[in-house]
């Protein structure tokens, strides 16, 4: 009975912690390889809830976020820094690829938080960025803004999630 409870228990952790790719098509009208993960989230704190998801359009891989700081208005410019923190305390610094400012629902990935102010901004990866960050696990990130920024520690079973996500969309 304990042996068969553990299995149970053991495929369903697996299931729970498994990420996806939630689109894989040829775009009819560029002919661009578009590859995305679902949405995962990154951090539940008062400060920010944020989530993200990878993309790979042809060779160029984006990571997306989707931040909500609590009905505060802000915004991130052209070139705002990403930056991300690893274990090994190296930086990897991703710029953001357009102008984006909060709005109601768009840092939201369903229901919950669709009527709170919240911003989607995308960040290139390049090719060497993309090996640092599967190869090394993330510890913190600094997200900056129009006019600040914001610090998040990343607990470290969301780091490896992450890690696993971009991995996969290889």
């Amino acid at each position: 009975m304990k042996k068969s409870f553990l299995i149970v228990f053991t495929f369903f952790s697996i299931l729970v912690n498994a990420q996806k790719i939630s689109a894989d098509y040829i775009d009819e009208f560029n002919n661009a390889h578009i590859k995305r993960t679902e949405w995962e989230q990154l951090t539940f704190e008062s400060k920010a809830v944020t989530h993200y998801r990878f993309s790979k359009i042809d060779d160029q891989y984006v990571i997306q976020l989707k931040i909500m700081r609590g009905g505060n208005f802000f915004s991130v410019n052209e070139n705002d820094e990403l930056m991300l923190k690893l274990i090994n305390s190296e930086i990897v610094t991703l710029k953001s690829i357009q102008y984006s400012t909060t709005c109601v629902g768009c840092g939201s990935t369903g229901i919950n938080g669709s009527q709170s102010q919240g911003i989607s901004v995308g960040y290139k990866i390049n090719n060497e960025q993309y090996d640092l960050l599967t190869q090394n696990i993330i510890s913190k990130i600094r997200i900056h803004t129009n006019n600040s920024f914001i610090d998040l520690d990343i607990k470290n079973k969301k780091a490896i999630v992450l890690q696993n996500s971009l991995i996969l969309i290889k």
